[in-house]
């Protein structure tokens, strides 16, 4: 039940942090996404993600050195780029400047998203997509966020945990998908998962597998059942060789 705790607390808080952000409801921007060129028949997109730290694990990457952290990630041969915009993470919508910085690939921006103001927000720093957490949004709220997405041209990538999120998250007719796989009541985490909700996923939805990414086994297993996309984070960010571990875990020779 931790990070059920936890995501409440991130929520609540988030909540607090929205009269901020109002400024931005005359400053939004039209946006050319190009997150669904990630997406290749046949092959499966990487998607490394910059997250300085975990509300429950700590911290893996020093601010001091995000720097460094982001010129490596880029360096190497991903599909796209996940960036973690919330404080419990470290983390700051400033990390997508610092991304742009050195590297044109799509970005996902992954947050709390539970009101307008941020999908205003995320238009103004040019993200491709946006994360939108089925769990934490009610049916009313979801379908105005996603549309509102959608208008702007930002691609939603809706996560889901449970097949109760993912019946919510159908009645949108979604174009991409992340599955979660992470249990939200033990925070173990085991890759099978995505195998259990893909079978539920009507044909025609890109299929994102995340958590519990960890080596080129894990990778293969989620390539065989036809995930069209994986998003590792921990993993990379945990790495002494960030290049190192991403050439692997593709299976690409430096």
């Amino acid at each position: 039940m931790i990070y059920i705790s936890i995501l409440d607390k991130i929520v609540q808080d988030k909540l607090c942090e929205i009269p901020s952000l109002e400024r931005y409801r005359g400053q939004y921007r039209l946006v050319r996404s190009k997150f669904k060129d990630i997406f290749i028949d046949g092959k499966i997109a990487f998607i490394g993600e910059v997250k300085p730290a975990s509300p429950v694990k700590g911290e893996f990457r020093s601010r001091d050195n995000l720097d460094l952290t982001v010129k490596e990630l880029a360096m190497t041969p991903i599909s796209a780029i996940s960036v973690l915009t919330d404080s419990h993470f470290n983390a700051s919508i400033d990390n997508i400047t610092l991304v742009k910085r050195y590297t044109d690939v799509p970005i996902l921006r992954k947050d709390f998203i539970i009101d307008e103001l941020q999908i205003f927000e995320s238009s103004f720093y040019d993200v491709d997509a946006i994360l939108l957490i089925a769990k934490i949004l009610d049916k009313e709220l979801f379908k105005t966020l996603y549309g509102l997405s959608i208008s702007l041209g930002i691609e939603p990538v809706i996560e889901v945990y449970s097949l109760e999120d993912l019946e919510k998250a159908l009645e949108l007719n979604p174009s991409i998908i992340l599955v979660n796989n992470r249990n939200l009541e033990t925070f173990e985490v085991d890759i099978r998962h995505t195998e259990e909700i893909k079978r539920y996923i009507p044909k025609g939805i890109r299929v994102i597998s995340a958590s519990g990414i960890s080596n080129r086994e894990d990778i293969r297993y989620l390539r065989n059942l036809g995930i069209d996309g994986v998003l590792v984070g921990e993993a990379i960010m945990k790495a002494g060789n960030i290049r190192e571990k991403i050439m692997e875990l593709m299976n690409f020779e430096d």
